[in-house]
């Protein structure tokens, strides 16, 4: 960001950077007064009013500001400044470009509303030095307290001798300390620091195009059409005079003859008008011939733009249209400002401008519904989303660098190390148990925030039911489950578990129970089935014949399909068995031929039910009856 920056624009703690990486630069001393790309300053900012006192700035400040803050002295030769009860509450330290060895010295009690360090890549480090206390958000006013914004290179926060800094996050989604895009993972080199957390940056990778505001209420410029034999573009030249200038602002040459160039690109709905896109302005008199050029001998209405600048790209959830907001300031003097709605009108297409960039090009023109939003709302993508906007563009993660923030609400931060006793404990679950793997549960100190210790939390080995087959009685059925750990501990249900039963569960047939792992120690699930099979019969009475034998059993017509006799010379029936079905359930008598004369024969009896699951048949059976003996005649 090679400008002055306007905190009011910055993002308080939603993992989005729309500022791109920055190689990290080796240690920088000193504020950067660099000609071509430095903006090192120190000031005091007051969102409320807009208000910015300057104690120190390389470039001029903006006009209206002031460069004097009571209690507030920069000295550059130590690059450092010292605050001496410096009472400014409503106001935020803002620093930009200061280098890696930029100190604040405390000197009593002073007091602001944040501090903010940023670096652009040429580091923005901060260094408390000093006897004195410093009281960061007291009001909490703003989100976040200590906020370092390296955008790319290392940063980092620490304090030295006896200086105390008594910091206080916002009352809302605030953090006490916040580091953006940092390449130092441990950024924050202070005690009295609870609830530190790292996570990998990651910043926003917006849609953007080149939006331009063409004013098409006129007739537009007489433009002679010119084509290239090389391509099928269209082309047209405006010729004119200039004054040429002295580096001292003398005048070099008056009446200086030169010729522009430009490219003729359709603008789409509107035939026969064009845009007239610049490539380059030449000294001399333009020669078509001499410069590639054929004549058409056509004329067409060419128009320039109002305005054109980069553009973020957003979609209206309703409607699904893209958009764009432009920037309007509402009066001269820049004290109001806001950003109004603009449709995509329709796409130039890509050009290469003077200086070799590659954009793609859309016409835009001020919606009907003049849609506008302030500047610090159309920073905010939560503000956009709640006004039916979302960002045509997708996060990614920044390779080696990170957010570093506390979630504390208040702390006293000091140099002062001491000898915490952990009096209070918080055991957190940091990897819950599945059924393959244990899980860990980790013991933090809650006044120093130190790991103590980790244990396991045994890895769930048995799911059961107690019951996987029912007889059927006409009721509904509901198995118990039992769920141990490897260690032998019953879990609790509705607390480590819970467990969901398909619907019936009445009738013959199979059915699910799926039990799911939950609560804090455990994650996981798995699925079990219990059947309900019919209800079995008896043998009634048994009959010998000549080579046969006539079976009668007690009739079962309720949930079952029909019957199967099972018969075999072995009373244990482990050999030779052979099966006959009675496919119908009203028949109860059946008869065997074809058997051994003068041999003893075992029968016994089963119903069964053919049901359909999932398409398929499936058959289920009770168990069998007590065996009869028949001696064949």
């Amino acid at each position: 960001m090679k400008h002055f920056r306007r905190l009011t624009f910055l993002l308080s703690f939603i993992f989005i950077l729309t500022v791109g990486g920055v190689a990290a630069m080796a240690a920088n001393n000193g504020p950067c007064e660099d000609e071509e790309w430095s903006f090192a300053y120190v000031e005091f900012y007051n969102p409320d009013n807009n208000e910015a006192i300057y104690v120190y700035s390389f470039r001029t400040p903006q006009a209206g500001t002031t460069t004097s803050a009571k209690g507030a002295v920069y000295d550059k030769s130590t690059n450092t400044l010292t605050l001496t009860n410096c009472n400014l509450p409503d106001y935020r330290v803002v620093t930009n470009m200061m280098g890696d060895d930029f100190k604040i010295k405390l000197v009593g009690t002073s007091h602001v509303s944040a501090l903010y360090a940023w670096g652009d890549g040429y580091g923005g480090s901060v260094e408390i030095v000093g006897d004195g206390k410093l009281y960061v958000n007291e009001k909490q006013k703003s989100t976040d307290a200590i906020v370092l914004q390296p955008e790319g290179t290392r940063s980092y926060f620490k304090i030295s001798g006896n200086a105390e800094v008594h910091a206080f996050a916002g009352k809302t989604d605030g953090n006490l300390v916040l580091a953006m895009n940092t390449t130092v993972a441990d950024c924050f080199a202070v005690n009295g620091l609870t609830g530190l957390q790292k996570t990998q940056a990651t910043r926003m990778n917006y849609e953007q195009i080149q939006s331009i505001e063409i004013d098409l209420s006129g007739e537009g410029d007489i433009c002679q059409v010119y084509k290239k034999a090389d391509d099928k573009k269209l082309y047209t030249v405006t010729e004119g005079v200039c004054t040429e200038y002295n580096p001292d602002g003398t005048i070099k040459a008056e009446n200086v003859r030169i010729y522009t160039e430009y490219e003729l690109m359709s603008i789409p709905g509107n035939d026969g008008k064009y845009y007239m896109h610049e490539l380059k302005t030449t000294e001399g008199t333009f020669n078509a011939e001499e410069c590639g050029y054929t004549d058409t001998q056509e004329s067409v209405a060419g128009y320039s733009f109002r305005s054109s600048s980069p553009a973020y790209v957003y979609i209206e959830e309703k409607t699904g249209d893209k958009c764009v907001f432009l920037y309007n300031s509402i009066d001269n003097n820049y004290k109001d400002y806001a950003y109004f709605k603009y449709d995509i009108a329709g796409v130039l297409g890509d050009v290469t401008d003077k200086y070799g960039n590659v954009s793609s090009y859309c016409m835009v023109e001020k919606s009907e519904d003049n849609v506008s939003f302030t500047r610090d709302q159309y920073y905010s993508n939560e503000y956009m989303l709640s006004q039916g906007y979302k960002v045509s563009g997708e996060l990614e993660y920044i390779q080696n660098t990170y957010v570093v923030y506390s979630n504390a609400a208040s702390g006293v931060l000091t140099a002062k190390t001491t000898v915490c006793k952990h009096a209070t404990k918080v055991n957190t679950v940091t990897t819950k148990a599945t059924m393959s793997k244990a899980g860990v549960i980790t013991t933090t100190c809650k006044s120093c925030g130190k790991k103590l210790s980790t244990s396991r939390i045994s890895k769930v080995s048995t799911i059961k039911l107690n019951t996987a087959s029912y007889v059927y009685n006409g009721k509904v059925r509901t198995p118990a489950v039992t769920v141990k750990d490897a260690a032998g501990n019953i879990l609790t249900k509705n607390k480590d578990y819970k467990a969901t039963y398909s619907a019936g569960r009445k009738n013959v047939g199979k059915y699910s129970v799926k039990v799911t792992l939950c609560g804090n120690k455990y994650k996981d699930s798995k699925t079990m089935y219990f059947t309900i099979n019919p209800k079995g019969t008896t043998i009634a009475a048994t009959a010998s014949g000549k080579g046969s034998m006539t079976v009668r059993w007690n009739k079962q017509m309720t949930q079952t399909t029909g019957y199967q006799l099972q018969y075999c010379a072995n009373k244990n029936f482990r050999s030779g068995t052979k099966v006959k079905t009675v496919s119908k359930n009203k028949t109860i008598r059946t008869s065997v031929k074809k058997l051994a004369s003068r041999k003893t024969y075992y029968v016994r009896v089963r119903t069964y039910k053919t049901v359909k699951i999932n398409g398929k048949s499936v058959t289920f059976y009770s168990a069998w009856s007590k065996a009869k003996s028949v001696k064949v005649k």
